[in-house]
C-alpha cells in the first residue's frame, strides 16, 4: 500500500480546523482503508476488530478554564464517534508512539489536535524556551520518520499584533517554528479562514 499523506492544518481560532482535519481524516480512510470514495465512513470502523482511525487531544484537562472546558465539550459532542481516542496522557510522543505500533504494517491515521496547545503545556516560563524548542524539532523529526498518516493541526498567530509581554512574543516565536516543521514534513498543509480551506502546499 502507498503510505497515506501527512496533512498539516493552521488557522486562527474557532475558524474550522478541526472540523476540516476530521474531514481528511474521513476522506483518507476512505480512499487507503474503506474500499474507495464510494464507501461510507458511517459504516466503518464500526464492528471491525481493527480500527485504524486514531484522534489524540493534547488539552490537558487539569489545567484549563470552564471556557476552554466548554469548547472542548462541542469538540467531543461535535466529533465522529467511529475515531479511536486518547487524552490526558503524560508524553505526547510515548501516546504517538503507542499508537503507531498498534498499526498492522504501520498503516493508518493519527490525527493530533492541538499542537499549539501541547506547546502551552511544555512552555510555561521563559526559562522553558530550550527545553519547548528542542521537544519541537524532536517531534518534527520523529512524525517525519513514521509512515502513517499525521494529520497535525495547530493555531496560526503570526498575524497579530506583537505583543508586549516576552513570554506570548517567545510562544508565539515557538508556535511560528512548530508550524514551519509540521508544514515541511506533510505532504499537504492547508490554512483555514472562516471554514474554507486555502491551499499552502
Amino acid at each position: 500500500m502507498e503510505n497515506p499523506p501527512k496533512i498539516f492544518i493552521t488557522g486562527g481560532i474557532s475558524s474550522g480546523k478541526s472540523k476540516y482535519a476530521e474531514e481528511q481524516a474521513l476522506l483518507i480512510y476512505k480512499i487507503f482503508f474503506g474500499g474507495g470514495l464510494g464507501s461510507s465512513p458511517d459504516l466503518a470502523p464500526a464492528g471491525r476488530d481493527y480500527n485504524p482511525l486514531h484522534f489524540i487531544a493534547t488539552a490537558k484537562i487539569e489545567n484549563l478554564d470552564s471556557e476552554m472546558l466548554l469548547k472542548i465539550k462541542r469538540h467531543k459532542e461535535k466529533r465522529s464517534d467511529i475515531f479511536i481516542v486518547h487524552e490526558n496522557f503524560a508524553d505526547l510522543r510515548a501516546a504517538i508512539d503507542a499508537v503507531y505500533k498498534s498499526f498492522k504494517n504501520k498503516n493508518g491515521i493519527i490525527l493530533i489536535d492541538s499542537l499549539t496547545l501541547w506547546l502551552s503545556s511544555i512552555f510555561k516560563n521563559i526559562s522553558d524556551f530550550d527545553f519547548a524548542q528542542g521537544a519541537v524539532l524532536n517531534l518534527s523529526k520523529y512524525l517525519k520518520e513514521i509512515k502513517c498518516s499525521i494529520i497535525t493541526v495547530a493555531d496560526s498567530l503570526g498575524f497579530n499584533m506583537v505583543p508586549a509581554d516576552v513570554y506570548l512574543r517567545k510562544f508565539i516565536e515557538l508556535n511560528g517554528l512548530m508550524e514551519q516543521e509540521l508544514s515541511a514534513l506533510s505532504d499537504k498543509a492547508f490554512c483555514i479562514i472562516a471554514g474554507n480551506p486555502v491551499l499552502l502546499k
